[in-house]
């Protein structure tokens, strides 16, 4: 630990979703805790489905009461064979009730769901934001020590990696990653329709790939469209 960092007891590198919520977890425990990760307008227009451990956590970090009103309920699965094979698999639908839920999980889009998160965190005087992105990580012998961008250096106990795929967190850990190439790309979007989705989620499959339609409030769906590249 360099002499002119703040010890905290756990630091998030980065801010998305899962950044945000494990940061205030840690701080709603008692942790004295940093996120480190810029703010900036949340463009995505992505949506996440949420499925019964993610909403027990938001549930927990006092989250989900702020945007339940922004999702829909995913109560029936629909799966499709759509591979045009001669020999198909008949239509399958698995509903949430069959098992005693209200709902499998819940779809919502990541920009509401980041509201709700940014609004718990703010609440939170033990929850320290570095408005920053991490340029070093460095396990040291008692704690792990970091430098940001702007060159403001603080120490943890406790580092959670939540930076993504090109992860600064999992390259200082050593741990290795397995790349392989599926031939495969995804196109995702938000679409309105004329007919209710009536809270059923359709999946697709393709020769290559899935595509499903999952559904958002109102008579609107999200689809992810996995395919081979042109």
């Amino acid at each position: 630990m360099t002499e002119a960092s703040t010890l905290y007891d756990a630091a998030v590198i980065g801010g998305g979703p899962a950044g945000l919520a494990a940061a205030i977890a840690l701080a709603q425990a008692g942790a004295r805790t940093a996120l480190v990760a810029r703010r900036a307008p949340y463009t995505d227009n992505r949506t996440t489905a949420l499925l019964g451990a993610s909403v027990n956590l938001l549930e927990t970090i006092e989250a989900w009461t702020r945007c339940k009103d922004k999702a829909a309920a995913l109560e029936v699965m629909r799966l499709v064979d759509d591979t045009g094979r001669l020999f198909r698999a008949p239509e399958v639908r698995f509903s949430c009730h069959e098992i005693a839920l209200d709902a499998f999980g819940y779809n919502i889009d990541n920009r509401s769901l980041m509201l709700a998160l940014e609004e718990r965190a703010a609440e939170l005087p033990n929850l320290v934001r570095f408005d920053d992105e991490a340029e070093s990580i460095v396990i040291e012998a008692d704690d792990v020590a970091i430098r940001t961008a702007s060159a403001q250096f603080l120490s943890a106990r406790l580092v959670v990696g939540a930076d993504g795929r090109h992860s600064l967190c999992r390259e200082a850990a050593g741990i290795p990653v397995t790349r392989r190439e599926l031939n495969q790309t995804a196109l995702t979007c938000n679409v309105g329709h004329t007919r209710p989705h009536r809270n059923v989620s359709t999946e697709f499959h393709t020769p290559h790939g899935p595509c499903v339609f999952v559904p958002l409030p109102g008579d609107r769906s999200s689809i992810v469209w996995v395919s081979a590249p042109a």
